[in-house]
């Protein structure tokens, strides 16, 4: 969304209401910007702005190039002493609007409800710019607050347009409901974030998984095709017998699938929407080449590809990774088979709860921040041939003289996962490429690379050491582990 500055004259104020007017000649940021377009942004608007989108203009004491001083009109203004209280005021009003006050306080009725959020939220805010709460919480904070925002304003645009078309249908009822749950389970969880003032992890993103709908009552299986348009030579391979269905995003097709329907999706840029809540047991596998095949995060979303249902398979696609602060995959419970498909992470990788199982082969993890994958006390994990790199925070390497950075795989072993690496090839940068972590803190394993150099290079050398047999042996005293033909990578 393009901002820009426009200097406009303040012509009357009525409560949190400012009706303004541009002043002549045009100042704006943008000198490019036609009088114009301005002229009808504001026509759109009746030419009144909130408070708190006021910056009050002073005098400028700074001379242009040519000598002469900027000219601003301030005829509305008897003294710069009522600049500065006017400019005091709105930035009070500002600071109320985005820190203290909440869409969702009208709800409360009780007498002395605001007091104490007034005393919580000021207590958040001074933390949080005194740095008493860790940094990536603030971050999933205010990530979480601008998706309630973008979901309030949806669900507002959303009620006034089947409200203008007359008696909305069952279907926009339902819709509408969800968009209102979803905005309530947002605030719910702003709430309980204030209340916990961030000391620790913060609470669990909420959210409503599907009912698991479990196999058709006839036990047929249908074939759902994710393409814009469905054309005879996409159909040709598909027996004569198949039920076909066509969708046009993966969202749709993941709604109506049921138990063992196999989901192909064609090339193309898709929402991962609905790939946080994969409940059933089905497979999702992109026909042709697998880069062009993407499915991208939603931004703000905690949660982007999440595995509850007891076999679910991933085949032949590649997931993009943006602005989501619990990972790229994480296996919840159930058993995630993935097969030659790319992670491209701008965050933590894939995540292997409790009790949950993983196989993984043929895949490629890029750019996670931390492990590549991360394995959580009682897991179940078969890993072949997979290239996985990661980068490591380097202030988050050495704690008191200990290593506390997790490596390209990371292993919780207070209750040891099992685990099964065959021919995967670890890339790390700045850290290691396997660690491990008993009672919440991790031991390093496998410090030492061995250099090697191809003859004939230039004296190049990347730093390559073969696991084959060491890794086993290093990490049968802390898991159940069973390894071969694996090699680590030290990136510069």
């Amino acid at each position: 969304m393009l901002c820009w500055l426009v200097q406009c004259k303040v012509d009357d104020v009525c409560i949190d209401q400012a009706h303004v007017n541009l002043v002549e000649p045009l100042i704006c940021s943008e000198p490019t910007v036609p009088r114009e377009v301005v002229e009808t942004q504001l026509e759109e608007l009746d030419y009144t702005l909130d408070i708190i989108e006021l910056y009050p203009v002073y005098p400028p004491d700074e001379i242009f190039d040519d000598g002469t001083k900027a000219e601003f009109e301030y005829s509305c203004l008897e003294n710069l002493e009522e600049l500065s209280y006017i400019a005091q005021v709105i930035d009070n009003v500002r600071f109320f609007y985005e820190h203290i006050r909440r869409d969702w306080d009208d709800e409360d009725e009780g007498e002395h409800a605001f007091d104490a959020y007034l005393r919580a939220r000021l207590q958040l805010y001074y933390d949080v710019v005194s740095g008493f709460v860790p940094a990536p919480l603030i971050t999933r904070y205010n990530r979480t607050m601008a998706k309630y925002f973008v979901r309030r304003r949806e669900l507002l645009d959303y009620q006034a347009r089947i409200q203008s078309e007359g008696e909305p249908t069952n279907t926009e009822a339902v819709e509408c409901w969800r968009k209102y749950y979803e905005v309530l389970m947002l605030s719910g969880l702003l709430q309980i974030w204030e209340t916990l003032q961030l000391r620790a992890e913060g609470p669990c993103f909420p959210r409503v998984l599907r009912r698991t709908k479990g196999a058709r009552e006839d036990k047929s299986t249908v074939t759902h095709v994710v393409a814009e348009t469905l054309s005879l030579s996409m159909l040709r391979s598909f027996p004569d017998d198949t039920v076909i269905q066509q969708h046009k995003t993966p969202q749709l097709a993941l709604q109506q699938a049921f138990e063992d329907d196999l989901i192909l999706i064609f090339p193309g840029n898709y929402s991962g929407e609905g790939f946080h809540e994969l409940t059933e047991s089905v497979t999702i596998k992109g026909e042709g080449n697998k880069e062009e095949i993407i499915i991208e995060a939603i931004p703000y979303d905690d949660l982007f590809v999440n595995v509850c249902g007891s076999e679910v398979v991933l085949e032949n696609l590649t997931f993009v990774q943006t602005d989501n602060t619990e990972g790229i995959l994480r296996v919840e419970s159930g058993h995630a088979n993935i097969t030659s498909c790319n992670f491209k992470c701008d965050g933590n990788g894939i995540t292997v709860r409790e009790g949950a199982r993983l196989t993984m082969k043929n895949c490629t993890i890029t750019g996670a921040k931390g492990a590549g994958v991360e394995f959580m006390a009682g897991s179940v994990a078969l890993l072949e041939n997979n290239n996985i790199s990661s980068v490591c925070d380097a202030q988050d390497q050495f704690v008191d003289g200990k290593r506390t950075g997790k490596g390209g795989l990371h292993l919780h072993v207070y209750e040891p996962p099992e685990v099964h690496l065959h021919g995967n090839h670890i890339q790390t940068i700045g850290g290691c490429g396997v660690t491990v972590g008993r009672k919440k803190t991790s031991q390093f394993l496998l410090q030492s690379f061995q250099k090697s150099t191809t003859e004939g290079d230039g004296g190049d050398a990347s730093s390559v050491q073969s696991l084959s047999g060491k890794i086993g042996d290093s990490l049968k005293h802390f898991v159940d582990v069973d390894s071969s033909n694996n090699i680590i990578e030290e990136m510069d």
